[in-house]
This record gives structure tokens, sequence and C-alpha cells, in this order.
């Protein structure tokens, strides 16, 4: 399930540059590998063309999501907005010493709905706005159980398509809209959570303790690659190593995710 007493590594810049190979840059890699004794080839003059006019490409819609960052030594969330009944309070940072962060939903004077990362899986509560300071994030995740696949969009356009490993029968991984709380940096890299692992919103339907926590579901590296592509983890999402540390250096907590199939 998760790590504990791990090293805590700090929210990866915002906005870092993935570095998967565009597919136009993979395409000249195979042409160049195929042009027999590799000697330049001139490119064909350009034919003319009369300059028509033509109307300005419409900007791409972007998709940002906000995130709330808790401020102060501890943090209360309501039932409803301005509410008397508080719903419970949340120490910051959390357990494994991060910064307690939350995931956006709405968005009124003075209050923010926010989804809550405590169980049952789904629990949504207000902040007040004072209490918060809010940044944006423009990825989201998805991962579909039966595809066995983590899509990676950033401002609504897939960037990346990966293999991942799901929880078993016994142990499923849970669908649900989530979002990521956490990012750790496990003691021994070639342990079964990887060089790094991120903590979810989202906890498991069946294992409500494990290593002292209270079954947290992780998206992380993993020492077993071959079962990338099965039903083998207790309800965690295993990536490739590589495709880990990509993802590390580039999502910021709160980034949604969400799991269907």
């Amino acid at each position: 399930m998760w790590p504990t007493r791990t090293r805590w590594t700090s929210t990866p810049t915002r906005g870092a540059a993935l570095r998967w190979p565009a597919a136009s840059a993979l395409a000249v890699c195979v042409l160049a590998a195929g042009c027999g004794d590799g000697s330049p080839i001139p490119a064909a003059p350009a034919p003319t063309v009369r300059p028509t006019a033509t109307r300005p490409a419409p900007a791409p819609e972007t998709r940002r999501s906000l995130v709330a960052h808790a401020l102060g030594a501890e943090i209360t969330w309501f039932r409803a907005p301005e509410s008397d009944s508080p719903g419970a309070t949340l120490a910051n940072p959390n357990r494994q010493g991060v910064p307690l962060v939350f995931a956006v939903e709405w968005r009124q004077p003075g209050w923010l709905r926010v989804r809550l990362p405590i169980r049952p899986n789904g629990m949504s509560g207000w902040l007040r706005a004072t209490d918060v300071s809010l940044s944006e994030t423009p990825y989201d995740l998805l991962v579909d159980r039966s595809e066995h696949r983590l899509t990676v969009s950033r401002d609504g356009r897939v960037l990346v398509r990966l293999p991942v490993g799901i929880g078993t029968g016994g142990t499923p991984t849970p669908a649900g809209d989530f979002y990521l709380t956490e990012l750790l940096r496990p003691a021994n890299p070639r342990g079964p959570w990887g060089p790094y692992a991120f903590g979810l919103s989202g906890f498991s339907d069946v294992i409500t303790q494990f290593n002292g926590d209270d079954g947290i579901i992780g998206l992380h590296g993993t020492n077993r690659p071959d079962l990338i592509g099965t039903d083998a983890s207790l309800g965690c999402i295993r990536l490739r190593n590589e495709d880990i540390e990509r993802l590390a250096g580039m999502l910021p907590l709160g980034t949604p995710i969400s799991i269907t199939g």
C-alpha cells in the first residue's frame, strides 16, 4: 500500500516540461535511420502560393483546476458555508510532514468547496477562503482500470498514455475522483514503491490499516516492472520507474485524478 517514514520531497516546479519525445521528433529519427548512406537529401523547393486573407486560429481552450493550500497549523472544514457546526479539524502538515492541499470543486465569496483527503471516499467540505492560499494546475490524470492505462493531459490535451498495474480482485483500486495529496521519496528507490510515490486523497475499500497508516491509495514506481499491465497490487497504481520519475518532476500537488473502468 503506502510507504511510511520516508523523506518528503517538495512539490515539483509548476509548468515543468514533459520529457517524452514528440511524435514529430520520433518520425525524424525513423526517417534518418532509413536513408541509406546518411547523406543529406535536399528539400524540394516550395511551390509559390499567393497570400490570402485568413482568420487567426482560435486560442486553445485552457482547463485549469484550482488548488487550495492550507495556512496555519490546522484547518477546519465545514459541512456547509456559514455553518456553525464544523465537520472536523485537520492538522497541517499531515502525518507524512507534507503541507495540506485540497482540490477545489466550487468557489463562492468567502468560501471554497473542496475534496477532502479523508474517509469515506468522495467526501467534500467547505473551507473559509481566508484559511487557504490558491494556485492552479493545468494537468489532470485519468486511470482506466479495464485498459491498465494512465492518461496524462495538460489544458485538456492528451500528453501521453502510460501502462499501469492496479489492484487485484481481492484488493481493488477504488473508482472515483481524487487528487494528488503528497509526493514522497522512499528511502530505497529500488524497493516496492520505486523512486517516487504520490499519495492520493482516496483510500482502499478493503484495507483500513497498512504500514501504520490508513490504507491510502498511491501512484508510484515498482521493483516488479514485469507486473505492469496486470492486477497485482494491494490497491495502488504502479508505474514503470522511468515514468514515475517524469511525473514527479512535472505534476503539482492538487492535480485531479479520476479512476474509472
